[in-house]
This record gives structure tokens, C-alpha cells and sequence, in this order.
């Protein structure tokens, strides 16, 4: 979907993401004079009445909730195709998702916001809802006047207690739902939301998601210094067995919140969790320290990031980098075949996950960079993998740099991807860059062209 310039009065400003149904944007309120998150049904279910009646009750149920702890619907309409569309509160600091990613959160932190998540699902429970798709990327997170707001999204697969047996299809994200959610026709009850919360707490303390069911290993043997009731507590939301696992959201929320009142609770992140990674991610920080990489913090112009400039002193070059994507650095990865075709040899990346960085199944977010003698001619960059369709193309002009880049906005499922040929006015050195980003920010790409210096 092309990015449309308005939504009724709502101005649109950029697309925040999308899923299976729907599409979200960022929009201003000019008349308020505040942003609006907006959801739109995406536009090959538009014709699907059960698929509408379904994003219809997701807008009703939030709104009769009305909670602090789940997003707020202010507004539903209807394009003249006939999609509906909901105005929705603008979580300007991302998904716990993000948080995530961003490396381990001190204990007390974590016990927070899961004390919160589940006060929202509560909230829910109480309102006769299993929400059904608890994840960390279906957690939002809101600046407020008294700190980091938990706002629970994406109800898009929620139903009323009342009818939660016999659900003819399987619904949930693999990894977080409950082993009864996977078989059509299972009887569910709030506990599916309870195992869902386990998956949840277990993600947010150690880092990564449980294992498939039945799930052995505790948080404390992959994060030691544990309390033991909060290993207790998580594998007995995780148990296969739902009578096993506590009664509902707000059993499991008291418990966690008794668990983080405790007095002698680890209050820091241990130095061996802070500090820890493979030997293989040290030595290629170590070189590239070497090499002379150094790292600052300077504002970055997307909001919510801020960007991290790294320095190949080998290729002369240094590139800002959003710093939650800033986890591992390589000095001489190859770029992608039609990059080398053209001459491209080996540069720097700095990403979340260097082995899956030319994957296209499970990418990784960050950039890479190269530079190239002359003023070369990578147009048939474009031609190629790694993303399927033809990239928008758009020229790139600035005091300090021009050239062209090729944004593929959806690449495989797994985000945006842009390459990017760009030169300094009238000197003959080419920087081939690669961007991978969760969510399509032309903002953000030009930001990370900007803050690229030869030299």
C-alpha cells in the first residue's frame, strides 16, 4: 500500500508497520495538534466480511475497556473502498520487542514491565476477553508524564471467554501461544493468556524466548543469581499442563509483583550478563577497535534514536548507526554478489546479528558500508536479490554527499532493505552502503547517509 497523504482529518506522516491484516501509520491531528497511531485493514481482506467483523470487535473491545494498560481507540471510520480504520494512541517508544533487543534489562526493570503487561491482561480477563497473541512486539510503550507507560496492542485475534471452546482455527505467534492455541477445535480459557505471560517473562529476563513445550530449561540456569520463585513461576506458566499454571493474569501478576517487593532482589544486571558474548563477537569488536573504530553518541534526527558513529580507520570511513543496532561489528564482511560484481569489496557492518545479516528468512538490522575507488555505476544493484519486486528508486542530494538509492520497503517478511550508492560532489570515491531496518524509515536512511564521512 502507497503511503496515502490523509486519513479523514488525520495527516499522515509515515508507516509505523504491518502485519497479515492490517497496516499502521503515524498521523498528526491538526486539529488537536497531537500524533495518532492509525490501523488499517490491509487491502486484500477488504471484501472479507469475517475478517472486518474481526477488526471491527478489536476497536469495540478496547474502547469499552478503556484501560490504562491497553492502547486507547479514539476513532473508527471507513475509506471509500470500504476498509475500516481505527485511531489509536501513538506509542512513541516502540514495543517491548525493541527493548529487547536492545540487551538484558536489569531484573527490577523487567519485573516492572511485566507486572504491567499483566495488569493489562487483566484488565482484559476481567472484561470476559482472552487476548490470544501476547507477545513483546504486541506491547507498546508510551512516554508520559511519570515515566515509560505499558500500553497492550493487536487484539486482533482476542474473543470472549463465553466462546473459547471450540474455536475452529489456530490462532497465535508460534513460541508464545499455548500448546491447546495450536490444535483447531482446542477449548481455551484464561490460562492460554497465563502461559502466554510466561513466554513473555521469560524473553524479557533472560534475553530469548522459551523453547518449544514442554520447556525445561529455567531462566536462572541461562541468567544465574535468580530468585528460585520466579523460576518456580515461570515454568509453572509454561507448564503443558494448564492446570498447573496459575489461575489466571492477576494470580500471575500478584506473584511476580510479591517477587520484586522482595527486599533482597538483585537490584543490577550482573557484570558477566552485561559484558557476555561469544568469543567470536568479542574478537571482532577487538579488531575493530584495532582498526580504529570509536564510538560516540550523537542526536540522530528519527525519533526515538540515537545514532552511534563507528570508525574504519582501514577504509577511511565513519558511519552513524542507530546504537540499538550497534551489537556486532565486522571489519571484512563481503557484500551481497551484485555489489561485488560491481567491485565492491570488503566493509564494515555493524548489526544486530552478523551470521544472519544475507539471510533472508531471519534478517538482521544494521549497516554496512564499503568503500569503492572512482565513481562507479552500481545501478544493477537494483536488478537483484535480496528482496523480490523492483525497489523505489530516488536520488540523493545533499552538501556532502549524491547519488541513488533503491528502498525495498517490505523484503521477505523481515523489514525494510535499501542499498545505496552515494559520492562526495565532484571527488571520484564511491560508498556502496546496505540498510536493514524493522520497519521502513526513508527518514532513518538518509539520516545514516548524513552522518557518513570519508576520511
Amino acid at each position: 500500500m502507497s503511503q496515502p497523504e490523509a486519513f479523514g482529518r488525520y495527516r499522515v506522516i509515515r508507516r509505523l508497520g504491518s502485519g497479515s491484516f492490517a497496516t499502521v501509520w503515524l498521523a498528526q491531528d491538526d486539529l488537536l495538534n497531537y500524533p495518532v497511531a492509525i490501523k488499517v485493514l490491509a487491502e486484500n481482506w477488504a471484501h472479507q466480511m469475517d475478517i472486518q467483523h474481526r477488526f471491527l470487535e478489536e476497536a469495540r473491545i478496547l474502547r469499552q475497556t478503556d484501560s490504562t494498560w491497553l492502547v486507547a481507540v479514539h476513532d473508527v471510520d471507513v475509506l471509500p473502498d470500504g476498509r475500516p480504520y481505527m485511531v489509536m494512541t501513538y506509542a512513541d517508544q516502540g514495543s517491548v520487542a525493541d527493548l529487547i533487543r536492545r540487551g538484558p534489562l536489569p531484573l527490577d526493570e523487567a519485573l516492572r514491565l511485566l507486572t504491567e503487561i499483566g495488569q493489562g491482561i487483566t484488565v482484559l480477563h476481567n472484561h470476559g476477553t482472552i487476548h490470544r497473541d501476547i507477545k513483546p512486539s504486541n506491547v507498546l510503550l508510551q512516554s508520559s508524564p511519570v515515566g515509560q507507560r505499558v500500553l497492550v496492542a493487536d487484539l486482533g485475534f482476542a474473543k470472549a471467554i463465553d466462546e473459547a471452546s471450540g474455536f475452529t482455527a489456530a490462532a497465535g505467534t508460534p513460541g508464545y501461544m499455548s500448546p491447546e492455541q495450536s490444535i483447531p477445535g482446542g477449548d481455551l480459557d484464561v490460562r492460554s493468556d497465563v502461559y502466554s505471560l510466561g513466554a513473555v517473562a521469560y524473553e524479557l529476563i533472560t534475553g530469548k524466548p522459551p523453547s518449544r513445550p514442554p520447556v525445561r530449561v529455567p531462566p536462572g540456569r541461562i541468567r544465574p543469581g535468580l530468585p528460585r520463585e520466579l523460576d518456580d513461576l515461570i515454568l509453572s506458566a509454561l507448564s503443558v499442563d494448564r492446570e498447573s499454571r496459575p489461575g489466571d493474569a492477576k494470580t500471575f501478576t500478584d506473584r511476580v509483583r510479591s517477587i520484586r517487593m522482595a527486599p533482597d532482589l538483585p537490584r543490577a544486571v550482573p557484570w558477566w550478563q552485561r559484558y557476555r558474548m561469544p568469543w567470536r563477537r568479542a574478537a571482532a569488536l577487538v579488531a575493530a577497535s584495532l582498526l580504529g573504530a570509536t564510538v560516540l553518541t550523537v542526536s540522530g534526527g528519527a525519533p526515538g534514536l540515537s545514532l552511534t558513529t563507528v570508525r574504519d580507520a582501514a577504509q577511511g570511513i565513519r558511519m552513524g548507526v542507530p546504537s540499538v543496532w550497534a551489537r556486532e561489528f565486522h571489519t571484512d564482511l563481503r557484500a551481497r554478489p551484485a555489489a561485488v560484481d560491481a567491485g565492491a569489496g570488503p566493509g564494515l557492518l555493524v548489526a544486530t546479528d552478523a551470521d544472519d545479516w544475507h539471510s533472508t528468512d531471519v534478517p538482521s538490522y544494521g549497516v554496512y558500508a564499503t568503500v569503492m575507488p572512482g565513481a562507479r555505476d552500481l545501478s544493477k544493484v537494483a536488478e537483484h536479490d535480496p528482496c523480490p519486486g523492483d525497489p523505489a528508486s530516488r536520488r540523493v542530494r545533499t552538501g556532502d554527499w549524491e547519488g541513488t538509492v533503491w528502498d525495498w520497503p517490505e523484503c521477505n517478511g523481515g523489514g525494510a532493505f535499501t542499498s545505496a550508492a552515494v559520492h562526495p560532489p565532484g571527488e571520484p570515491a564511491t560508498v556502496y552502503l546496505e540498510i536493514r531496518q524493522p520497519d521502513y524509515r526513508p527518514d532513518l536512511v538518509d539520516e545514516i547517509i548524513d552522518h557518513t564521512v570519508l576520511g
